[in-house]
């Protein structure tokens, strides 16, 4: 037995041995207290910005405009305007007049830059709305925003150029100058003077019913849909629907 155990290595294997492990040095207190707050600060940001972008889904200023007017039409405000043949009256009663559904947009008659994209827009949902016969239930309304210089006669001039058929196409200005703020605001839209006399602005075009209610705002590259969406919202409500739950459009 004692022989069996000096016949090997005539010494006992070591004991194996376990490794130290690495301890990461505390941070100093003042560090793990800016660290703290930096945290804290970088979560309330990210919160911030969830409920600023509706979620996520709006990452600019036009996005959430038109999101927040998508999930909750706006009123739009009552304001007298004024025609090419200098008649007034007020929006509210422009838009009820004949219960059709309206695309709004925004100009003013000098420009020539991106009004007359906006009056191109129009020109195709013009041919459109005549061709298809919707004239009695869909009309386009361009709103000059630059009511000190379109007066009548320079709308009545900007109308001509512009081909407009006043069955399909409505050309206004505001009668009251002091108005321009609160028109535009409540549109959303905005308004910069540029050289020469001019404006830069942001263009849309607005869906408002006749009940005075701005519904969507879409892009001037969606006129077809546009279009669409304001035959919906002009079809009519069976009377059952209609006492059931208020109209919604068919929108595709």
């Amino acid at each position: 037995m004692n022989g069996q155990e000096t016949a090997g290595t005539g010494a006992e294997a070591p004991a194996p041995t376990t490794a130290p492990t690495p301890v990461s040095p505390a941070l100093p207190d003042g560090l793990a207290a800016t660290f703290a707050a930096s945290l804290a600060v970088l979560l309330a940001g990210l919160v911030a910005l969830f409920h600023a972008t509706a979620g996520g889904t709006a990452y600019t200023t036009e996005t959430l405009r038109r999101s927040e007017v998508a999930r909750a039409p706006l009123p739009v405000p009552d304001f007298r305007v004024v025609d090419a043949q200098g008649r007034e009256q007020p929006l509210r009663e422009l838009l009820a007049a004949d219960g059709r559904v309206w695309i709004v947009d925004f100009v003013y008659t000098r420009c020539a830059t991106l009004c007359l994209s906006l009056g191109t827009v129009f020109q195709q949902l013009q041919a459109q709305v005549l061709a298809q016969g919707l004239q009695d239930r869909v009309g386009l309304l361009s709103i000059s925003f630059d009511p000190e210089h379109d007066r009548p006669p320079a709308l009545a001039t900007y109308a001509r150029r512009m081909g407009m058929q006043p069955e399909a196409w409505q050309l206004v200005s505001l009668a009251e100058p002091a108005d321009r703020r609160r028109l535009l605001d409540s549109f959303g839209i905005m308004v910069v003077p540029a050289p020469l006399g001019e404006f830069e602005h942001n263009a849309a075009l607005h869906l408002v019913t006749a009940e005075g209610e701005l519904v969507r705002i879409l892009g001037l590259d969606e006129g077809v849909r546009a279009l669409r969406l304001a035959q919906a919202w002009a079809e009519p409500v069976p009377a059952v629907q209609a006492v059931q739950a208020p109209p919604s459009p068919r929108a595709p």
